[in-house]
């Protein structure tokens, strides 16, 4: 690994953290991308119509098409006071570079496509395809679909944090479940002549807590877990609310489906008073890309899993154990766009790349610079190691 290689992942991601970009505002974010596909000599560099970087390296011999991915957008900073650095400063302080989306995960970004730039072409079979794509915060594997659905591709590594140690071969599914309540409006002095929307949701809450989560031995419990609730009117000074909402956000086991896991809600609350007025439906999200397109998202996502048998996670242990990791494989528990490529679209997909989960979305995040520069061993030994199994895919 040559010190000139290691300075540039540095310095791309500190230049990556430098510049904010939530779910749909990432423009500032893609230019810095394509600039640096294009100053490290990708083949083809593109930006689709949703915004998602597309860059491409030919291998000088035949094999397959792999795509690394990593997303471009981070999640807003809720509270600043609680960090010692800049959050978009990008310091290095303690051996490690702060900021958001250090972690979460423009250092495994930035890792990646220096690493795919620096190869050797005659080490690579096939295609090598990296990814800079949009809205995951908001629409988990929304901006990687509209990639995929327009080439063939056989395998995805998404650079999201898993640690160096560890690799995700299979995930849990993730949904949003809106819940909706109808009640009756009037005078707070006079509650009686109202039906109070809230002490409805109330009660079907405690309900639906009450659900029996589900175990799977490799993927864990299930989650079902109230995130937010809203009443109408509002400000509700006055009134007797005549409307409330909830929203669940779900972490699923494998085997659901979206008709299975609404009637689960609806059994719950089947001996409330008047569980008629109670609604369910999956969450849907509409933004506008930083392209000006609009982009229309049902949140629901399946589990997935890729097997042991896969040549493309046979490769990446294979990978691991060459540049001397001890590896750990692993069930993500939260998800990313490889629950739409594999949990949807049946694509071999793994999990791999600098950093710790545990600080996304948290003040103080932060990546060490040691596992950043690790993490590209291990992406440049997969690429050469592709010749090797390019008959399995």
């Amino acid at each position: 690994m040559t010190k000139q290689l290691q300075d540039e992942i540095i310095h791309f991601t500190q230049e990556l953290v430098r510049c904010p970009g939530v779910s749909g505002d990432e423009s500032n974010t893609a230019s810095i991308v394509v600039q640096e596909m294009k100053k490290l000599g990708y083949d083809t560099v593109e930006v689709d119509q949703w915004g998602n970087v597309i860059g491409t390296i030919h291998g000088l011999k035949p094999g397959p098409v792999i795509l690394f991915d990593g997303h471009m957008d981070v999640v807003p900073i809720q509270t600043p006071e609680l960090w010692k650095h800049d959050p978009y400063g990008a310091e290095i302080a303690d051996g490690k570079i702060w900021g958001r989306g250090t972690s979460d995960m423009k250092g495994g970004l930035a890792s990646v496509i220096c690493s795919a730039a620096f190869m050797d072409r005659e080490k690579i079979a096939g295609t090598i395809i990296v990814t800079a794509s949009t809205v995951e915060e908001l629409m988990i594997g929304a901006g990687l679909q509209k990639v995929l659905e327009s080439r063939k591709v056989d395998a995805v590594m998404t650079c999201e944090p898993t640690g160096i140690h560890n690799i995700a071969f299979a995930g849990v599914g993730r949904t949003t479940v809106e819940m909706t309540v109808n009640g009756l409006t009037a005078h707070s002095s006079k509650p009686q002549l109202g039906d109070n929307a809230v002490y409805r949701a109330i009660e079907a809450c405690e309900k639906i807590k009450n659900i029996p989560r589900r175990l799977d031995l490799i993927f864990g419990n299930e989650v079902i877990e109230l995130v937010e609730i809203k009443s109408r009117p509002s400000p509700g000074n006055g009134f007797v609310p005549d409307y409330c909402w909830v929203l669940w956000e779900c972490r699923m086991l494998p085997g659901e489906t979206e008709e299975s896991f609404i009637e689960r809600f609806n059994d719950a609350i089947k001996d409330i008073d008047n569980p008629n007025k109670v609604e369910f439906k999956i969450g849907e999200i509409k933004i506008k890309s930083y392209t000006g397109e609009w982009i229309q998202y049902h949140d629901f996502l399946n589990a997935w899993v890729t097997p042991p048998e896969s040549a493309f996670r046979k490769l990446a242990i294979q990978a691991l154990q060459e540049v001397n990791i001890e590896v750990n494989q692993v069930v993500f528990r939260a998800c990313t766009n490889v629950n739409v490529s594999a949990g949807s679209m049946g694509i071999p997909s793994l999990i791999y790349g600098p950093g710790d989960l545990d600080l996304a979305h948290k003040p103080n995040e932060n990546i060490e610079i040691d596992e950043l520069l690790y993490s590209s061993k291990v992406y440049q030994k997969m690429m050469e190691l592709i010749e090797f199994y390019k008959n399995q895919f």
